[in-house]
Formats: C-alpha cells, sequence, structure tokens
C-alpha cells in the first residue's frame, strides 16, 4: 500500500511536467522560431519572399542549386538601383527595389520588393512578378504606394521581340506585406489569391473612393464554371467621397460546390467596381483565384 501511494504523487508530478512543457513549447519562446522576424543591417542583405521561399542575400546576390547536386544554379539579385521613401507610414523611408531572379532556363524573371525600415533595420517582403524578360524601367513611390514601371510584350507576341508596351504595376505596403493594387483602385487583404476558402468568407481589403457608389460595391463568387454561387455587396468603412482608399468589408456565405474533380475545387472571387452610369467604358473588376476548402 505505501509503494502505491509514493507512486501515485510521482505520476501526477510527471504529468504535470508534460503539461507545462507542452505548454512552454506551444505558447513559450520554444514556440516562437517560425515566427522570428528576420532583419537586416541593409536590404542588400535583407531575406525576401519569392514564389513562397525565403531567399537571403549577401550583397545583394543568392544562388543555390536548382536541384541537389545540379550545376544548374539558380540565381537572385538585386537589379538596379534602390528608390527611397516611406512606404509604412512610420515616417522613416524605406528602400523599394527590383529583384531578377534566372533559373538557370530561358527565363529571367522579375520582382518588385520592399525592404521596410523598422527602427533602422530591414525585413524584406514577399516579391510581386512583374514578368519573364520584360525590360525594367523605373521604380516611384508616390503618396504611399509602389510602382513599378516597365515595358513587356503583347499576348501574341514572341519572347524574342523586344518588349515595347508600356506597363505599370502598383503596390502597397501593409502590415509588413506587399499587397498589388489593381490599376492603382483597388486591393485585397483577405482572401489573398490562391488562398483557401471556407463560408462564412469575410472580405477585407481598400479601394479608391470612386470604386464606390453610396458607399458599396458588389462583390461575387463563382465556381470552376463561372456558376454564380454567392454575391453580396461590400461596404466602406470609413467616408468614401474622397479619391485616397478606403477600407472595405463584406461577408459572404455559400454552399461549397460539389467535388467532381481537383479542377472543381477553383473558384473565382470578383470584386466589380459599382458603375451606376451603365456605361461599359466605366466597368473594372478585380477577379482573384480561391479554393475551396
Amino acid at each position: 500500500m505505501e509503494e502505491k501511494q509514493s507512486f501515485l504523487p510521482l505520476t501526477v508530478m510527471a504529468i504535470l511536467i508534460i503539461i507545462v512543457v507542452f505548454l512552454a513549447i506551444r505558447f513559450g519562446d520554444f514556440g516562437k522560431k517560425s515566427e522570428e522576424v528576420v532583419f537586416a543591417d541593409d536590404s542588400q542583405n535583407a531575406t525576401y519572399i519569392i514564389e513562397g521561399e525565403e531567399v537571403m542575400l549577401q550583397d545583394g546576390h543568392a544562388e543555390k542549386e536548382a536541384a541537389p547536386g545540379s550545376a544548374t544554379k539558380i540565381i537572385t539579385s538585386i537589379f538596379g538601383e534602390l528608390t527611397k521613401g516611406d512606404l509604412d507610414g512610420d515616417g522613416d523611408d524605406d528602400a523599394a527595389l527590383l529583384l531578377v531572379r534566372d533559373l538557370g532556363g530561358s527565363g529571367t524573371f522579375y520582382y518588385l520588393a520592399v525592404a521596410e525600415n523598422i527602427d533602422g533595420k530591414f525585413k524584406g517582403t514577399n516579391a510581386i512578378l512583374l514578368g519573364d524578360r520584360i525590360a525594367p524601367q523605373t521604380i516611384e513611390i508616390r503618396d504611399g504606394v509602389l510602382i513599378g514601371n516597365y515595358a513587356t510584350r503583347l499576348p501574341d507576341e514572341p519572347m524574342t521581340d523586344q518588349p515595347s508596351v508600356g506597363v505599370s504595376k502598383y503596390a502597397k505596403l501593409l502590415d509588413g506585406r506587399l499587397l498589388e493594387i489593381w490599376h492603382n483602385m483597388i486591393f485585397l487583404e483577405s482572401p489573398l489569391p490562391e488562398s483557401k476558402i471556407v463560408s462564412p468568407l469575410v472580405i477585407k481589403g481598400q479601394a479608391r473612393g470612386n470604386w464606390f457608389f453610396e458607399a458599396s460595391f458588389p462583390i461575387v463568387l463563382t465556381n470552376w464554371d463561372g456558376l454564380i454561387i454567392a454575391q453580396g455587396i461590400a461596404q466602406a468603412k470609413s467616408d468614401w467621397m474622397t479619391t485616397d482608399f478606403v477600407p472595405f468589408e463584406a461577408t459572404l456565405e455559400f454552399v461549397k460546390p460539389e467535388f467532381i474533380g481537383d479542377f472543381s475545387k477553383r473558384g473565382s472571387l470578383i470584386l466589380k467596381k459599382d458603375n451606376p452610369s451603365g456605361l461599359p467604358e466605366h466597368d473594372d473588376a478585380l477577379e482573384i483565384t480561391v479554393w475551396f476548402e
């Protein structure tokens, strides 16, 4: 009996220790490794996210094997000069830049990225693809908006033709993430393109005041075949009578489409500019691909 009595407190103590260790790993310092923010002394040595992969530059350059044991290298480097300006609204100059990535084949891909200045240290953002074998021109920062100007080709032109069509891509730095702005008019904070979604779907973002009419605009969710499965209205969260960006929010409830193959998991979220005139020349819409979970 005495042996059993001494054994029980030890068992209880062992269980308590296991629980404490689990909680420390789950919520304490042990669990913070994956959430660490990587800072650098300058933009040339920051870590950027390219196509979901962390790329750490050293003196503006990084390379790795295309595959284990392969002689082919994936080379990433900063292209051209930095453009400095305040993109996160804290009064400090951030660094906007172009990254060029050579995958070892015929493609040469250009990306727009930012090294965010946080108390004198720099944190790289995700990179937004501009295109393959484009002709980069300039980077601008205007009223807190990042603008990448470049030349590309028409859809039916071969890659051997010189890029000759001028294009600008717009982006906004928000909470450390670089978000693409559609036609310098609207951007989504959630869901992001290619996200998995469930019902109810909460949609948040910002749009310029002239995207709204009477403080709202329509939103549509379709399945893989373009069939509308939900629609609703996004409402401005502040005064919409402006040309500045205005936060908006909407919630869509939907029935998940029947699964008939992996392709049927794909859908489209469409945010339409409100156009009370009905004139087609005033139509516009941001459309992203989403995946039903």
